[in-house]
């Protein structure tokens, strides 16, 4: 072999052997530039799935579903006198706004989110409907006496403390959730005022009924304690909340009652002396329901019995939401 056959050989292997040498750093560049492409791949999908739901989200947030959410349930407030004020009270700087708590508790206990509705400074009945968007049920609590100028009646001599201002803000409250079909549920007063919006009259004080006055009328601190029997009505609202009961023992502590009962109401239940403890809105696509007795003190005071009342409100309310 001549040197120059030698040294082309010679050529030919070294060749061979570098680009042996260069095959696999090849492989490992390519693997490398395949990784990276994947990495950023997933990273594009990644953004691109949270812009997703990000959209989603939002359009969500345009039209919330209310399915499964807790209730919302407004109590409105009541002015209170700031001292010495009597019968018809004026505004003093003074003047309280309050919601009384056990009827908070009571929304607490049963499943339900309690918000507080301020009695208005300046009538407007548009911020009255704006409030009543944001609930899904109302409590009319107990308070002061209604002020007989709403059922056009001169004031008896026995007449308690009034405030115009509330029983205003009130009777429409209820009339606007009426005209939602927002689900009410009224206790003492909350009774009496819900009979006075849908064109009810009231006995001002006991004393014109021919009846024991002391039956319904315990002392405050005595609230724990059941006062008398009321009798409850067949097929009504009140005989569904406790369908295996005909009777019941209440607690009491008012002195104005319902006289002429609305239109379209019904008679739940009635004390043995006649005087009406609970009524109802008949129409089956609005469901308002009151009782002239303080479930919620009893509740309070840890006795459970009466927390179906409740716990049939939350369930309407709930129902409501749901349709929204």
């Amino acid at each position: 072999m001549d040197t120059t056959d030698s040294m082309r050989d010679f050529m030919i292997q070294n060749n061979q052997s570098s680009n042996r040498s260069k095959f696999p750093l090849i492989i490992l560049i390519i693997s490398f530039i395949l990784i990276l492409a994947s990495f950023v791949l997933i990273i594009i999908i990644t953004i691109h799935t949270k812009d997703l739901n990000s959209d989603s989200n939002s359009g969500n947030q345009d039209n919330p579903k209310k399915t499964g959410q807790t209730p919302i349930i407004g109590i409105p407030g009541m002015r209170l006198p700031s001292g010495n004020e009597t019968m018809n009270m004026t505004e003093t700087p003074f003047t309280n706004d309050n919601v009384q708590i056990h009827y908070i508790e009571a929304v607490e206990k049963s499943g339900g989110v309690p918000i507080t509705l301020p009695v208005l400074q300046t009538f407007n009945i548009e911020t009255i409907k704006k409030q009543l968007d944001v609930v899904d049920g109302i409590i009319i609590q107990g308070g002061l006496d209604v002020d007989p100028s709403f059922y056009n009646a001169p004031r008896h001599p026995l007449l308690g403390q009034t405030n115009i201002q509330t029983d205003k803000y009130l009777i429409e409250v209820i009339k606007q959730a009426y005209a939602k079909k927002i689900p009410i549920l009224g206790i003492c007063k909350g009774l009496q005022i819900i009979n006075v919006a849908f064109g009810g009259t009231l006995y001002q004080d006991l004393s014109e009924i021919p009846i024991d006055v002391n039956t319904h009328r315990q002392d405050s601190s005595e609230l724990c304690n059941s006062k008398h029997s009321i009798n409850i009505v067949k097929n009504s609202i009140y005989s569904k909340i406790f369908p295996d009961k005909d009777k019941m023992q209440v607690n009491s502590f008012h002195h104005q009652v319902i006289k002429d009962l609305a239109q379209n109401f019904e008679v739940d239940a009635r004390a043995d002396d006649g005087i009406i403890e609970a009524i109802h809105y008949k129409a089956d696509d609005q469901w308002i329901f009151a009782v002239q007795s303080h479930p919620e003190q009893t509740l309070h005071c840890g006795n459970n019995e009466v927390m179906p009342i409740f716990t049939e409100f939350i369930k309407q309310a709930q129902k409501f939401k749901d349709n929204k």
